[in-house]
């Protein structure tokens, strides 16, 4: 681990999380999911709503601007005035991350963040999410995984990586999620390499086990100052480093793969150099794993082996929750669920509560670091957060 002087960064805390049940569809609305996700949070950290001055989630401010698929009057709903709203990107790393430099610069106190979806999936149409209404997109009938794969085809043709071996990499995420009683999943495993490449085709080269879930449900976080951490009843979660990295705006223009192939590579320096750390260094991992390439690609990028060799080098260390290398202990996006826009921050609940030791399935034994991912090359932006437990 290097030496390295504090950053400002580092004096936040996660001192709470939360997240509702998860599930292909819920009978409550988009509204009623966050704010019950935002009572989880708040109980975690012993707060009280009164206590909040900041929210990250989505809202548009005064003025009448819609923000589609849901805006909301945060302040209103929780009866409290704020001090700061964050709505640039109100989800997972990004918010942390802008939450933290509102607290460090007295902007506010403590914020919550909080997002999610729930009354919304059902019917034979995709989630609209997939499909957003951009020129390159929607109109001809193109979805997000479409835009991965094609930076996985050229990858596939460059490297030429074990398909099989790849594919059981899928299940072994699956694997965790059937294991797991609160994955949208439970229960739907085992699975081998061959189930994985028996589903169908989605969007070549990914097959249906290979890619991602689309579920409802709502998550939410609550962070602090260290010194006000200390006081409450939680085990605080530190913040150690973390960066975005941004291309292009996602889903407007094809990504092209010599772009794109390494983006996340920019914010994973910066984000271990500000933790003093590198990738041995990190004892569970909490990817972004819209489809499974993902995965691989993304430990390429942040240096955890050379590009091309991410299906191998994930296969030998093992992904599993024993395996050496920890990956998506949940279940994943793949198994877990995938509840929209609050999908990034349902990432970092889960890697909160494996540095906590209090994982409701699949802990991590030992586990004090962990390495949280957001976005990926089909998206073209990429966000890195690392954590540590506290005291």
């Amino acid at each position: 681990m290097m030496a390295v002087s504090p950053h400002a960064l580092q004096g936040v805390s996660i001192v709470g999380v939360g997240r509702t049940a998860m599930a292909r569809r819920l009978e409550t609305t988009t509204i009623s999911a966050c704010l019950e996700a935002a009572r989880l949070a708040l109980d975690d950290a012993g707060l009280r709503v009164s206590d909040i001055d900041g929210v990250s989630a989505r809202w548009p401010g005064p003025g009448g601007t819609v923000f589609q698929p849901g805006s909301a009057d945060w302040s209103n709903l929780l009866g409290v005035p704020l001090r700061w709203v964050g709505d640039t990107y109100p989800q997972g790393i990004p918010a942390a991350l802008e939450a933290a430099a509102a607290i460090v610069t007295g902007q506010c106190t403590a914020v919550l963040v909080v997002g999610g979806q729930a009354g919304v999936l059902g019917g034979d149409s995709v989630a609209s999410y997939t499909r957003p209404d951009n020129e390159f997109i929607s109109c001809w009938g193109s979805i997000t995984q479409a835009q991965f794969a094609l930076v996985a085809q050229v990858y596939f043709a460059r490297y030429r990586p074990d398909r099989t071996t790849l594919a059981g990499l899928a299940a072994s995420i699956r694997n965790s999620g059937s294991a797991n009683p609160d994955a949208v999943m439970a229960g739907r495993g085992p699975y081998r390499a061959q189930d994985v490449l028996a589903s169908p085709l989605i969007a070549s080269p990914f097959h249906l086990l290979e890619v991602c879930l689309a579920t409802e449900g709502a998550a939410a976080m609550v962070l602090t100052s260290n010194d006000r951490a200390a006081d409450l009843r939680g085990v605080p979660v530190r913040l150690l480093g973390g960066a975005c990295e941004w291309y292009r705006q996602q889903y407007v223009d094809p990504p092209r793969y010599d772009e794109v192939a390494l983006i996340g590579s920019d914010a994973g320096r910066r984000a271990f150099g500000m933790a003093g750390m590198d990738p041995a260094d990190v004892d569970v991992l909490e990817l972004y794993d819209i489809n499974i390439f993902e995965v691989v690609r993304q430990l390429e990028a942040l240096g955890f082996c050379l590009p091309g060799e991410g299906v191998a080098f994930a296969a030998e260390r093992g992904i599993t929750v024993g395996g050496g290398l920890p990956v998506n202990t949940d279940g994943g996006l793949l198994s877990f669920a995938h509840i929209g826009w609050g999908a990034p921050t349902l990432k970092i609940v889960e890697a909160v509560r494996q540095v906590r030791g209090e994982a409701a399935s699949g802990q991590v034994q030992g586990a004090r670091t962990a390495l949280v991912t957001g976005a990926g090359s089909g998206a073209q932006y990429h966000n890195v957060l690392l954590l540590e437990r506290g005291r």
